[in-house]
């Protein structure tokens, strides 16, 4: 058994909490993603369909984003107001 889940970013949080910092190494689930960046899930999924933003991955039949491609996309649009 691997132990993946500790990689992965607690979709539970309490609201207010601050966000746990994205391990480059972790992943991420959809919507805390998209949580993130401030769209609903569903946007979301049409920004990736649409080229807009990383794809996300098969983990486990999950899909999941690598958080290194998330802080990849969050650092080039840091200075965009809007996606």
């Amino acid at each position: 058994m691997t132990h993946i889940n500790a990689a992965i970013n607690d979709s539970n949080q309490a609201r207010d909490e601050l966000p746990t910092p994205l391990n480059p190494q972790g992943f991420s689930r959809i919507q805390p993603t998209a949580a993130l960046i401030g769209v609903h899930h569903q946007t979301l999924r049409r920004f990736w369909k649409a080229g807009r933003f990383p794809k996300p991955i098969d983990v486990n039949g999950i899909p999941m984003f690598r958080n290194a491609d998330l802080l990849s996309w969050l650092e080039s649009h840091n200075t965009n107001e809007g996606v």
